[in-house]
């Protein structure tokens, strides 16, 4: 269970690293490549829901092991796309594997470890895992690329997940995790609702970031989503009177610790991602530093990440969720806030303790949150749980890069006002804004020919604007993290 979670953090992360590669390899434009993450997404977010039922319907194993035998399938073509359509199918196909395998693995080990102090070592050990993977992605990816290609990383994925679904079938019982005696009914219409309702909303914060949060495209996706969500609800509270098996029953919501997990993990990954995403340009486009450097240099915080985690479980048998959770929430908060006012120019060293700190905090709340998702409700909905909690996370990945993304984007654009008034030509002033907003600190490159004095203050303009955007979109990490702890605090029942 631990290696099903970690495949879906590696695949992830190491994507990232080749991404410059596949460009050049399949002749991709730079929005083809953000697809090439962001599909993955798009697919991982929308179906994990479904996958979640699929696992009271057809068992746990089952699922498990139909889930990572089509993850296989989808990073071994990967692996050998030819071109950038078939590699977008792949990317597919990997997430309705993911999406379907990973809801298992929490449930599996909760149902394995069932007396509270064993559940929690199990579920810290499991989080850790996940660190582990997040760490070992930039790096492997790195290595990959220095040895191989970026085929040769899909590849790694794949023998990976070979060997999950070999261990999966030796180990996991059936008896305990095979199929129902009562199999549930897929609720059909609220899966097609729920997944358009995630899928809409996904989609439009991937593209707020290209169209702008007001287009006329972005505004439509958050009313679908919105419409089917609201929809989605109302299927659900009448197959629950009707005593059948909703997708997602809302029962589970009036649990104040489900919410509190919930809103702890949507922050979580909000703060995780925004920091794997933004430090990494920050790291490679003003530092200069290369991507397996990069990898590494975020070593401090996965590797705390992942030996605090184990740590959460022992501190959690002796205090309860509600100190653990609040008190990691509130310590990576502080980790944000510290990044938020590093100061300009400082070196390393004052990065790397920075990002420990926010490390320790992320490995304290991650097996907590986890804990507290699935044994703050009824056993009977510990799947729909894990998928519910899984997808809240995925939800704050995508929120950490497009709406941090936002902020840091407008503080630059606007750095960039005075060097811009001063080039006459619109088409290079529009060249400069494209390249700004997508993330690059060396926007002048965008135009041909430039007066080196030119090109000079808007390189340096750019890059100050980023960092300062940067500093803010770290400020607003801190600030919902401090909100969610306290939010913990009051919902979380203090331990008899």
């Amino acid at each position: 269970m631990c290696l099903g979670l970690m495949l879906s953090m590696l695949n992830s992360t190491l994507v990232n690293v080749t991404t410059p590669q596949i460009g050049t390899d399949l002749h991709a434009s730079v929005t083809d490549l953000q697809w090439v993450a962001d599909i993955y997404t798009l697919g991982y977010a929308g179906l994990l829901l479904p996958g979640g039922a699929l696992g009271n319907r057809l068992g746990r194993r089952t699922a498990f092991l139909l889930g990572t035998g089509i993850f296989l399938a989808g990073s071994a073509l990967c692996a050998l796309a030819p071109d950038l359509a078939v590699l977008l199918g792949a990317r597919v196909v990997q997430s309705v594997g993911a999406a379907t395998m990973l809801p298992q693995t929490l449930s599996i080990v909760v149902t394995e470890y069932q007396a509270p102090a064993a559940r929690a070592r199990a579920v810290g050990i499991w989080a850790g895992v996940a660190s582990l993977g997040l760490a070992a992605g930039p790096v492997l990816g790195g290595v990959c690329l220095a040895v191989a290609d970026w085929r040769a990383g899909f590849g790694l994925v794949a023998v990976l997940a070979a060997a999950a679904w070999y261990l999966a079938r030796r180990v996991v019982p059936a008896e305990r995790h095979g199929r129902p005696a009562t199999a549930h009914r897929l609720d059909v219409p609220g899966a097609l609702l729920g997944v358009l309702a995630l899928t809409a909303l996904v989609y439009s914060l991937i593209e707020a970031g290209s169209y702008g949060w007001t287009a006329p495209r972005i505004l439509a996706g958050y009313a679908v989503a919105v419409l089917a969500a609201a929809g989605f609800a109302r299927v659900e509270l009448r197959t629950a009177r009707r005593g059948g098996n909703p997708l997602m029953p809302l029962a589970m919501w009036r649990s104040g610790g489900f919410v509190a997990a919930n809103a702890a993990g949507l922050a979580y990954f909000l703060a995780l991602f925004g920091i794997l995403f933004f430090y990494s340009l920050e790291l490679q486009q003003i530092r200069g530093y290369s991507a397996l450097a990069t990898g590494a240099l975020f070593l401090p915080m996965t590797v705390c990440m992942a030996l605090f985690a184990p740590v959460a479980g022992r501190l959690t048998n002796r205090f309860g969720l509600r100190p653990v959770l609040a008190f990691g929430l509130a310590l990576t908060g502080a980790g944000c806030l510290l990044l938020a006012t590093q100061p300009y120019g400082d070196g390393l060293p004052g990065l790397e303790w920075r990002l420990a700190l926010v490390g320790a905090g992320s490995g304290l709340m991650s097996s907590t949150m986890s804990n507290a998702a699935v044994s703050t409700i009824d056993r009977r909905y510990v799947t729909m749980a894990s998928a519910v909690h899984n997808t809240c996370r995925q939800i704050g990945s995508t929120l950490g890069v497009a709406l941090l993304g936002a902020v840091l984007h407008a503080r630059q654009t606007g750095a960039l006002g005075a060097p811009l008034a001063k080039l006459r030509d619109p088409a290079a002033r529009s060249a400069v804004k494209a390249a700004a907003r997508h993330g690059s600190t060396s926007p002048a490159e965008a135009v041909g020919r430039l007066p080196t004095a030119t090109r000079r203050a808007l390189d340096t303009a750019a890059g100050h604007g980023f960092q300062s955007g940067l500093h803010l979109a770290m400020l607003i990490s801190a600030l919902i993290l401090f909100a969610c702890a306290a939010t913990a605090a009051a919902l979380l029942r203090p331990r008899p």
